[in-house]
């Protein structure tokens, strides 16, 4: 029953962070009985623009766009639902581009805008800036996906080289603007946000070509010719809050565990870095524990990176860390533990994450897997398919990042 019993834990941090949760109270700062434009984009933003419709009915207008198969159930009435692709832009992220700045364009003086932000945002909502053309673009972010460099060096680059985001939404307003955000980012900031389309930001141009250079981006193109003409970020203002976070999460299931007996330590809640390498300090810690033998529950959240460089491996930060936990651990029957994205979508394949137990490695022999050759290759997708020990949850509609849990029994 332990997969079944972390499986829950899973759940309860990923509805703590559903809109139909966190964004209610925050719209209370608002009279339900007026005319307010509501743009957005992200994961959550469909739901996200069904609970301003249940809050302002015929009232809200505007549109907000999310990844394919993240439309709502919900009605939203006169706030359009736009589709486009996720992690990888496509041409819907440029039409919703534009049309999010259309309508932005078109609000009038003193009337209230309220942004509905989540996390993905940055792909959904993609307008090149200057002369960068969408296919160029789309190079650009396939190679920041593959490179290592963390979320905020990449919406750091995505900003300066898009017509959209560091501000720029915002700035296409003359409205009363107002933030609602559901963080996927590690420390929250709302620059980071989707890329901080309606915020201020103090990166650039010149921080974007440093993090272009240090991960080996060609500097011969038209990518790089704007970075060196681009123009300052805009200066903007406005109210922000943050409904949900991964602190948020994680915390309501901390208390689960709590009401239900175990004892709990959270390693952190902004873990970063290479998947492998933070799986090995888990796993120490893990045994620490069990040495001493003091049962707990381990809880962690921030974002994961996998460095793919020339590997072709499937899957992703989730699915890497545990199966490098699972070598590290070494059969330990007394240890188990899920990774999983509250996003529902881990990496490249469609799936949240994954489970482990001290049977995992043995069973991963009878079927013919090498542990060490999968983590060699960052093919971590196979291993969890063939022991049916995939998190497989579908669209969650929220995103506040990674939730990971290791049971010391």
């Amino acid at each position: 029953m332990s997969k079944e019993y972390l499986s829950s834990l899973y759940q309860v941090a990923v509805d703590a962070s559903r809109p139909q949760y966190c964004l209610p109270a925050a719209l209370t700062r608002f009279a339900p009985d007026q005319r307010v434009c509501i743009l957005g984009a992200g994961k959550a933003a469909a739901d996200m623009a069904a609970q301003a419709y249940q809050y302002f009915g015929d009232n809200a207008y505007g549109a907000v766009v999310t990844r394919y198969g993240y439309e709502t159930r919900q009605s939203t009435g006169n706030i359009e639902v736009m589709l486009a692709a996720h992690p990888v832009p496509d041409e819907h992220s440029e039409y919703a581009a534009r049309k999010l700045l259309d309508i932005a364009a078109t609000v009038p003086a003193g009337e209230p805008v309220i942004f509905l932000i989540s996390g993905g945002g940055s792909a959904l909502a993609c307008l090149p800036g200057g002369d960068i053309t969408l296919p160029e673009k789309l190079a650009l972010h396939r190679f920041l996906l593959r490179s290592g460099a963390s979320i905020d060096e990449m919406n750091t680059v995505r900003k300066h080289v898009s017509a959209i985001k560091g501000g720029r939404l915002a700035a296409a307003c003359k409205g009363e603007l107002t933030t609602l955000a559901i963080s996927d980012v590690v420390g929250d900031s709302p620059a980071m946000i989707a890329s901080g389309p309606t915020v201020q930001d103090t990166s650039t141009a010149a921080d974007a070509v440093a993090i272009l250079q240090r991960y080996g981006w060609d500097m011969n193109d038209t990518i790089a010719r704007h970075l060196e003409t681009a123009l300052p970020l805009p200066q903007v203002g406005g109210f922000y809050e943050i409904v949900a976070n991964a602190q948020l999460s994680v915390e309501a299931a901390i208390e689960i565990a709590k009401d239900d007996g175990w004892e709990t330590h959270t390693i952190s809640l902004e873990e970063t870095g290479e998947a492998q390498e933070v799986a090995r300090r888990h796993a120490k810690l893990a045994l620490e524990y069990k040495q001493r033998g003091e049962p707990i529950m381990l809880f962690s959240g921030g974002e994961l990176t996998v460095t793919l460089g020339d590997s072709q491996g499937e899957g992703g930060p989730n699915q890497e860390y545990l199966i490098a936990l699972c070598e590290a651990l070494r059969g330990e029957p007394t240890i188990c533990a899920l990774a999983a994205d509250t996003d529902g979508v881990d990496g490249s394949k469609d799936v949240a994450g994954g489970y482990i137990d001290g049977t995992s490695l043995a069973r991963a022999k009878e079927h013919g897997l090498n542990v060490g050759e999968l983590l060699a290759q960052h093919n971590s997708f196979p291993f969890f398919a063939a022991l049916d020990d995939h998190i497989n949850v579908g669209p969650t509609r929220t995103n506040v990042n990674d939730f990971r849990v290791i049971w010391v029994k």
